[in-house]
């Protein structure tokens, strides 16, 4: 073990307050109609059919769409 240096180390209490900061813009869920839903499920159904590409090109999260193909 080393002897403790010169320095003198400071340390500060920081309050956590549980809600949003000012300013910060609220991200809505974003809601997809019946149709954009049929077709990209109908997509990923096809023979062959790539489900990473698909939610990449439809920018949605592929568990979105692997949850309803799978089922």
């Amino acid at each position: 073990m080393s002897a403790p240096g010169p320095e003198t180390r400071t340390f500060h209490m920081i309050e956590a307050v549980a809600g949003r900061f000012e300013g910060v813009p609220r991200q809505l869920r974003r809601r997809c109609s019946d149709d954009f839903k049929a077709r990209a499920v109908a997509e990923a159904l096809e023979p062959g059919a790539n489900v990473s590409a698909i939610s990449r090109r439809l920018d949605i999260h592929p568990n979105s769409l692997t949850g309803v193909v799978q089922s």
